[in-house]
């Protein structure tokens, strides 16, 4: 008998001596039974570092007020008026309970404070003109409502104004919402006269209120124009959220994708860099028509990133919206130039001299998909790629270029064969909701290891069309595809880790990020409402992945119960095991799916090639039921627990019915497997 031989009959007599009272159960109502054997010294395949990154969109609240800390919403007056004058989103103070001579508004089109109109053929800047008939000191101004606010905490303000031949006096103030609601904070500018200057204020409220106002109150007899309204929050970190910040800090992303998505294919970077109030408002025809203001853009964009240690990806726009590879190139250049090209020059007045390093770029967005503009076929694409590829290129050689993939092995055949010399990493995106699922949950279950054959076939296309090329895959945009609050339950949760399972095994996945990283649809993983914020079961898993991500994949193999499903195939395995570990040898991460909805699976596992101490650590994302959902009115019914379990070369584990664990094992003799480096051939 040879020893491999020997080996795993050993193991098989240890696991069914361990299992035994269980097996001799199974026909009770109690825990089903598994197997896990790890050889902690078997190297299958290096796992990459920017394995967990994240992706925001412009997407509704998915930039403003979800990830940016700006709380005035139309601050530059741009969106339709109402019959009295008034843009979306603004009301007359006190209230329209009586008619007031004395004051009239106008949206205006004519004067307004100046913006840039770069890649905008249509124009859609305006300000608020106000005629102010009387100076008989009756109240009488605009108001914005649903403004949160925190007690002693500092909200810094501006405004800009211009007046016609007369001084004006400013009031500014947060209220109680409400037709004579309590005054929390309030500041006064006088000498307001002249052409457009910009105007301070700090309001320190006396009270917390989630839905409180701002009242901008007007004195004086003549006619002003007010434009460009901003306050944040003290605590905004470079005009982020802090809340949100904090959590997207804790995910520890290798890389954040932006602008887009399906955006990224009307975007123009022109729009998004130089004094933030001479950016334009632009309409985002990718959803929904909504006016977009450009607060965030290229600078903010990478400070984000740096501030919390991600790398930025951009995604540039091919074709769509009268982008070219000129423009593309050009936002290379503004971000990675020198301050002696036009573009870095123009970067270094906008206040960084430095150049942004940016490696990443994506070279469109589903280009294949006919909701995005710049739609085209895959020669097509793969001749605008080359395009695309040599202008940037040819600006930055160092960059690292993405190219858009598809689930359908045709588009990705042809994209390969035309441009794969050139490409870097290949990118795919995977959407699976109820439809998907026709009736069966144990679709969703399983579908994770469709994608695993998947990703192998893709490989051995790769290979065989480009051979000698190192190309990996992004899969930069994933998720479940259900409504809430099944978007936002444990299933939810089970899909993710067993995908994320799939990526640690895979060769080929370097890249991938959850679609969305804030709010935008239901899938984003930070819910950022206006004044408070959940985290979704899928965000649990990527914390709890990522803090835990090792460099090596190490040999695990698992004995599972298994169940069958209506589109997936039969003898699918509940439990899904992947082991890695870290470069220095010194710790040991097993991740543990067990998709079974019922039964928690008594596992005996078995530790070969590294000696372990007597306890370990076992993190567990679980809840009540498969259907048990984060809210903001139950944020933690699906929560992260922790606790210390004992261990050793054989021990027994029992995970929880539907349930997401990381057992990490701090090793004693790292240096007795270190040597062995050797990556083995996994399948």
């Amino acid at each position: 008998m040879s020893l491999a031989l020997w080996s795993s009959f050993s193991f098989v007599l240890c696991g069914l001596y361990l299992i035994w009272p269980a097996l001799r159960a199974q026909h009770q109502p109690g825990p089903a039974v598994a197997a896990v054997e790890i050889d902690a010294d078997r190297v299958e395949g290096q796992i990459s570092p920017v394995l967990y990154g994240q992706f925001d969109e412009f997407m509704f609240e998915g930039v403003k007020r979800g990830l940016t800390a700006e709380l005035i919403r139309d601050r530059s007056f741009d969106e339709a008026p109402n019959a009295i004058g008034l843009p979306r989103y603004w009301e007359r103070e006190p209230d329209d309970r009586n008619d007031d001579p004395g004051l009239h508004f106008y949206w205006d089109d004519a004067v307004y404070y100046p913006t840039r109109h770069e890649f905008m053929s249509e124009r859609t800047e305006h300000s608020l003109r106000v005629n102010l008939a009387e100076d008989d000191g009756q109240r009488r101004g605009i108001r914005q409502g649903e403004i949160p606010i925190r007690q002693g905490l500092p909200y810094h303000g501006y405004l800009w104004i211009k007046t016609d031949v007369f001084k004006a006096r400013i009031h500014v103030a947060l209220e109680a919402d409400r037709t004579g609601g309590e005054t929390y904070s309030s500041a006064e500018i006088s000498d307001v006269f002249g052409d457009w200057k910009k105007y301070d204020f700090t309001l320190t409220p006396s009270k917390s209120d989630a839905l409180a106002k701002i009242v901008i109150l007007l004195s004086g007899k003549g006619r002003l124009w007010l434009d460009q309204v901003s306050m944040l929050p003290g605590d905004a970190v470079d005009g982020v959220r802090s809340d949100v910040f904090q959590k997207i800090k804790a995910l520890r992303p290798a890389f954040i994708r932006w602008p887009g998505g399906n955006v990224a294919q009307d975007y123009h970077w022109m729009w998004g860099i130089g004094p933030r109030d001479q950016r334009l408002t632009w309409t985002n025809l990718s959803w929904g028509n909504e006016p977009e203001p450009s607060d965030f853009g290229t600078d903010e964009f990478v400070r984000l990133c740096r501030n919390v240690s991600a790398e930025p990806s951009i995604t540039v726009n091919v074709e769509g919206r009268g982008a070219t590879a000129t423009e593309a190139a050009a936002w290379v250049e503004y971000a990675n130039g020198p301050v002696s090209s036009r573009q870095g020059a123009m970067r270094a007045a906008n206040g960084n001299s430095n150049a942004f390093k940016v490696k990443y770029w994506e070279v469109g967005n589903e280009i294949w998909g006919d909701w995005v503009h710049g739609h085209s076929d895959a020669n097509t694409y793969a001749q605008n790629f080359e395009r695309y590829a040599a202008a940037m290129s040819g600006v930055d050689p160092s960059i690292q270029l993405v190219a858009v993939g598809d689930n359908n092995m045709d588009w990705n055949r042809t994209v390969l064969q035309l441009a794969g010399p050139h490409i870097d990493y290949l990118a795919i995106h995977h959407y699976y909701g109820t439809r998907d699922m026709m009736g069966d949950p144990s679709n969703l279950m399983a579908h994770p290891l469709s994608y695993e054959r998947f990703y192998k076939q893709l490989g051995d296309l790769i290979h065989d069309l480009v051979p000698g090329r190192t190309i990996k895959l992004a899969i930069n945009e994933w998720n479940t595809s259900s409504p809430v609050p099944r978007q936002h339950s444990m299933e939810s949760a089970l899909y993710a880790a067993r995908l994320m399972n799939v990526f640690e095994r895979s060769d080929i996945v370097a890249m991938s990020a959850v679609s969305d990283m804030v709010n935008g649809w239901s899938g984003g993983m930070v819910q950022a409402s206006h004044d408070n914020l959940f985290v979704t079961p899928t965000y649990l898993v990527n914390e709890l992945y990522n803090r835990h991500l090792g460099a090596q994949r190490i040999t695990a193999r698992v004995s599972s119960p298994t169940f069958d499903a209506t589109r997936e195939g039969k003898g699918v395995p509940y439990l899904d095991v992947v082991a890695s570990r870290t470069a220095d040898g010194k710790h040991i991460f097993i991740k543990a799916v067990n998709t079974d909805p019922q039964r928690e699976l008594r596992t005996s596992v078995h530790i070969d090639g590294a000696q372990v101490p007597s306890s370990a650590v076992i993190e567990t994302i679980n809840a009540d039921s498969m259907t048990s959902a984060n809210s903001f009115a139950t944020p933690n019914a699906v929560s992260l627990q922790q606790k210390t379990i004992k261990i050793g070369p054989h021990f027994l584990v029992d995970f929880p019915q539907h349930s997401v664990s990381v057992i990490t094992l701090n090793i004693l003799s790292p240096t007795a497997f270190r040597r062995s480096t050797a990556v083995v051939n996994s399948d």
